[in-house]
């Protein structure tokens, strides 16, 4: 994986490439949430390109005033010069006369500078900003999906038939998960026990064996098989590039020797 050079662009405000699914809306309330999310989502952010602050960071602060948001690592990439990531951002919004949120989802791309790529290279596909209902606000990854588990508004334990468990979302949340990656057959008991020892070690949970979530995770090679035919077509170009340089300096050598 290409390792960030000295010399990074300014970052860039993120900039919306894509918004769709949600809950069914009905209703002038909703269509207004809806677009008062897409206008926090764009505007703002394109206008703070300016600031100091990462994409996150300006992310994070136009967010703030949403009970509820997780913000994917959905792809990344890393050119000559430039960094790019890709997020995909899924906001909670509160419905009128109901406890429950809506979900909405906008997918941003940002120019990140060296060090920010670096930072977030091992967490493709994982959460890397979130906040809970009770306000909390975390910036450590996680697997998507994993801070919703547990909560009994949006789901509940089921039994597995082979004396274990698994974490299945109320029909209403199911949107919710699917546009997290989906979990097949849910998320287990063991895996969330395991990602909540992870948690209290301070350590980031990769998946049972740390090799399911996360940019070397088989979870994340299905899910975005695009990243690594770009990474594999990159080192196959370098090798190719390599031999070159190094085949016409031994027949420079030669010639030179001969003379």
């Amino acid at each position: 994986m290409r390792t960030p050079g000295r010399s990074s662009p300014a970052q860039t405000g993120p900039r919306a490439v894509r918004r769709g699914g949600s809950v069914p809306a009905a209703g002038g309330a909703r269509r207004g949430a809806t677009a008062a999310l897409a206008l926090a989502m764009t505007l703002p952010l394109a206008l703070a390109a300016c600031s100091s602050q990462t994409p996150l960071d300006r992310l994070r602060t136009q967010l703030d005033g949403f009970p509820e948001y997780s913000v994917v690592l959905q792809d990344m990439d890393a050119g000559l010069f430039t960094y790019t990531h890709r997020y995909q951002v899924l906001v909670g919004q509160p419905q009128p006369g109901s406890d429950d949120l809506e979900y909405r989802e906008t997918v941003l791309e940002a120019e990140v500078d060296g060090a920010t790529y670096s930072r977030y290279e091992p967490f493709l596909g994982m959460v890397i900003l979130s906040k809970t209902g009770d306000g909390g606000v975390d910036q450590g990854a996680h697997p998507p999906g994993y801070q919703q588990v547990g909560d009994e508004r949006y789901g509940q334990w089921r039994d597995d038939g082979r004396g274990g468990s698994f974490w299945e979302f109320y029909g209403q949340y199911a949107l919710l998960s699917n546009l997290l990656g989906g979990f097949g057959g849910g998320i287990s008991r063991d895996d969330w026990n395991g990602y909540r020892d992870s948690r209290d070690r301070g350590q980031t949970y990769y998946g049972r064996g740390g090799s399911t979530y996360g940019t070397n995770g088989s979870a994340t090679r299905q899910s975005n098989p695009d990243f690594f035919r770009r990474q594999q077509a990159r080192q196959a170009a370098s090798t190719r590039s390599f031999g070159q340089r190094v085949q016409g300096r031994m027949s420079g050598g030669f010639r030179s020797f001969g003379k």
